[in-house]
């Protein structure tokens, strides 16, 4: 267990790298793998974050438990009154006030509020893409699904990576078909599948360089 938990970003990232490969199978050779639907492929991804915050979550507590006299104690301490709650889960303090309180409110912002926030987000930009299909029609009929396991895939923060790289490459190319083989447009859940890798691995290095960057403009 010690090993596993040592060694958790390493297992969680080949996890991801494996179902990504399963994905690009079910795009480019849809044939081999034609029983496995976008829609179950979805399914899977959220189980998967549920199933890896739930771990981790119990990964902490078992530290905790184990480790010094001092963490078994934060295990049996209430959420000081005096500290921060986001405003729209304010509502949730009283249920931080008892014993394991001070845990919970530790592992739900360092993992539970992470995962609440990637899957506002996917559910937002599948919503608008779904509408944008709706009206539109210039989507393949899979692409709202394919985005949408793209920025499960990619978590979070990798989807604030994603997102905007996957367009600039997707306008790119559209720019490249127009200019070279006279095409109006070109597919964008290639370009999504081609960044999906870079936001899934690097999104934090180029987020904290893009950080340190807006730092030193200041």
């Amino acid at each position: 267990m010690n090993f596993i938990l040592a060694h958790l970003n390493s297992i969680i990232l080949g996890i991801w790298g494996i179902f990504f490969g399963i994905v690009l199978v079910r795009f480019i050779r849809p044939q081999w793998v034609k029983n496995i639907s976008y829609r179950w492929l979805i399914a899977l991804a959220v189980a998967l974050h549920i199933f890896y915050v739930i771990f981790v979550a119990w990964g902490q507590y078992h530290i905790w438990a184990t480790s010094s006299d001092f963490t078994r104690f934060l295990l049996s301490a209430p959420l000081p009154t005096e500290a921060p709650l986001p405003t729209i889960f304010e509502w949730a303090r009283p249920y931080f006030s008892h014993s394991l309180g001070y845990f919970f409110y530790y592992v739900f912002g360092r993992f539970f509020l992470s995962t609440i926030v990637l899957f506002t987000v996917t559910g937002f930009f599948y919503a608008i893409l779904k509408f944008w299909y709706s009206r539109q029609n210039n989507f393949r009929a899979d692409d709202p699904e394919i985005f949408c396991i793209l920025m499960l895939i990619s978590g979070w923060p990798g989807i604030v990576a994603l997102v905007p790289l996957g367009f600039v490459i997707a306008i790119l190319s559209s720019l490249g078909a127009l200019i070279f083989f006279k095409r109006n447009q070109a597919p964008l859940a290639p370009a999504f599948l081609v960044v999906t890798p870079i936001a899934l691995i690097f999104a934090k290095p180029i987020l904290d360089l893009l950080h340190l960057y807006s730092l030193l403009k200041l």
